[in-house]
């Protein structure tokens, strides 16, 4: 199923890092009566939901344990939710190639499906001051997003990592006894966006030259070309960035017969197996067969143009083509 090609960016885990990073660095400062700092202390941050700390930091029996002072406060992080994001949509099976410096050094991908991220950040302390220092070394910097750069697809690109503050919320836990520790837990409510990409393919050769052929509405469904045109890089060796120049040929393919047709005719009429000429392009044929308003021609040597007039060899008549039908026999 899919590609079966192994790949793997690592997009969820680089934002769980990105995210447990903004707050890993923060502080409290435990002060006298004189308002003298005694001492600073760093919050430890881990990843896991709250249920789990409190749930250990509860089962301490003895709560002067010097072991538990370092319990609190802290901070815990975990994911919450993941959505799929409709607002970024692009249309399926848009492609986007990586810069590099030569053909084998480029690389494709599909453009990403982008999925909402939901991240809930817990401050948990036993003293409402020493949650309300975290709280305020949190709060300044989103308004209500904090937006981190980050490197895409093994480094080969940087995007932005917008980082939503939603929601703040306090609990603060008062039931028990006196001896049950009080569990005062501020939730902060954070959303971001990951662009999930799939995998790097290797672009294939640059197109040095292109030919099409074109085909006539008119034609038989013999399925013959109408006109051909023809691309070509020089030098045919250029790299992506060097200097070249692009010759385009044009080479309009010649029908096996023709009806032409026009309003009058001076000195005709035409004759059948006469040959005509056209005055502007040049173009021979023979006469095949005459109607009322049109000849038909066979075997021209070029194609005739809507306007040119057009000579009889022998009878001397002369027309100016209205309108030209061509007739595909065959592939040409």
């Amino acid at each position: 199923m899919f590609s079966g090609q192994h790949f793997y960016h690592e997009h969820t885990r680089r934002a769980v890092a990105v995210f447990g990073t903004l707050f890993n660095n923060l502080t409290i400062v435990k002060r006298d009566g004189s308002g003298a700092a005694i001492r600073e202390t760093k919050v430890p941050l881990s990843y896991g939901p709250r249920q789990k700390f409190l749930a250990r930091i509860r089962q301490e029996e003895n709560l002067s344990d010097p072991r538990l002072a370092i319990k609190l406060p802290r901070m815990s992080f975990e994911i919450t939710s993941i959505t799929y994001d409709a607002d970024t949509r692009l249309t399926r099976g848009t492609q986007y190639t990586l810069p590099g410096s030569g053909p084998a050094s480029r690389r494709t991908m599909y453009y990403p499906s982008t999925y909402r991220l939901g991240f809930e950040l817990n401050i948990i302390a036993r003293h409402q001051d020493d949650a309300l220092q975290i709280l305020e070394q949190i709060l300044p910097f989103f308004q209500p997003e904090y937006t981190v750069t980050v490197n895409e697809v093994d480094n080969n690109f940087k995007s932005d990592m917008p980082f939503v503050l939603g929601d703040v919320s306090i609990n603060d836990d008062y039931e028990g006894d006196f001896e049950t520790r009080r569990s005062l837990i501020y939730t902060l409510t954070f959303e971001t966006r990951i662009k999930y990409y799939g995998p790097l393919s290797s672009e294939g050769a640059i197109i040095r030259e292109t030919k099409t052929n074109l085909s006539d509405v008119d034609m038989t469904a013999s399925g013959a070309p109408y006109e051909s045109i023809r691309l070509t890089i020089s030098t045919v060796d250029a790299a992506e960035d060097d200097n070249f120049t692009v010759n385009a040929s044009f080479d309009p393919k010649v029908y096996e017969s023709a009806v032409l047709s026009f309003d009058t005719v001076t000195a005709g009429p035409f004759t059948v197996s006469e040959s005509i000429i056209g005055q502007t392009s040049g173009a021979t044929a023979n006469v095949s067969a005459v109607g009322s308003n049109s000849i038909t021609v066979t075997t021209p040597d070029s194609r005739f143009n809507i306007g040119e007039t057009i000579i009889g060899e022998s009878s001397g008549a002369s027309s100016a083509i209205t309108d030209i039908e061509p007739i595909w026999n065959a592939l040409l």
